[in-house]
């Protein structure tokens, strides 16, 4: 039994459209708990929770934490494919002096996504 006075809640993300990013991140797995005009409750299958919050003005956002996703099978064509025609799009492949493997994408917002393999 801990000692804490706090238990961990979700990760909250902040876009400037719930509507348009919600579609993005259902692709990524997440399935829709409870969706309100500008707020959505997703919940990933291992029970963690995602909170998509709209915030007007953000620009950049005001976060830059990064979700990772494990290419399964080490499938890289079919992971980026996945994720590119969902919508997200790619700001770094990897470069051979990479410590890890790794692509990070973003939504319309800027927020990013890693999907994570090995050579």
């Amino acid at each position: 039994m801990s000692d804490l006075p706090i238990a961990f809640r979700n990760v909250a993300r902040y876009v400037s459209d719930v509507e348009k990013a919600l579609p993005l991140y259902e692709a990524l797995g997440f399935k829709r708990v409870r969706a309100f005009p500008g707020f959505a409750i997703l919940e990933a299958s291992g029970g963690a929770r995602l909170v998509l919050h709209e915030w007007e003005g953000i620009n950049p956002p005001i976060t830059s934490t990064a979700l990772g996703f494990t290419m399964l099978n080490n499938d890289v064509a079919r992971a980026r494919q996945h994720v590119e025609q969902a919508g997200w799009r790619l700001l770094r492949a990897p470069d051979e002096e990479d410590e890890g493997f790794f692509f990070i994408y973003a939504d319309p917002d800027g927020n990013t996504i890693n999907l994570v393999g090995e050579r």
